[in-house]
């Protein structure tokens, strides 16, 4: 026994309107709730180098800019005051090496007085950050 009439066969069309507009408001909902920061940022050019290698750890990493100011771990610096800050680190990290990222266009007499300061202050290992030669 039958009851129901045998069906023809009906395309089944899904209407995608509603769900269009629910991702629209979704994504309405993300672009206004998420907040964008302009993150500050040291504009540096570093040199080129044939043997440049990725370091794996990151530790205490010096910046010189192409004007001379110094930024110690993404903090401004004045120059009388790194020997102190870096001996402060040493101590509460026992870490012996730090990193120098100077721009290409630093002078070279301002290196060198980093890397004194930076002896100086009990670290006993500098790297020098270069960019790789087909790096950008």
């Amino acid at each position: 026994m039958q009851f129901l009439p045998p069906r023809k066969d009906r395309l089944v069309y899904l209407n995608v309107t509603s769900l269009v507009d629910v991702m629209f408001l979704l994504v309405l909902f993300f672009l206004v709730s998420t907040t964008f920061k302009n993150q500050p940022s040291i504009d540096l050019s570093l040199p080129r180098s044939s043997t440049a290698q990725e370091s794996p750890t990151t530790p205490t990493v010096i910046y010189l800019t192409r004007d001379g100011r110094l930024f110690l771990d993404d903090e401004a610096i004045e120059r009388t005051a790194l020997g102190g800050r870096l001996r402060e680190l040493q101590a509460a990290t026992g870490e012996d090496r730090v990193v120098l990222r100077a721009d290409e266009h630093a002078e070279h007499g301002a290196v060198v007085d980093l890397i004194d300061i930076v002896k100086e202050s009990g670290f006993r290992r500098v790297s020098l950050a270069a960019r790789p030669q087909g790096g950008s």
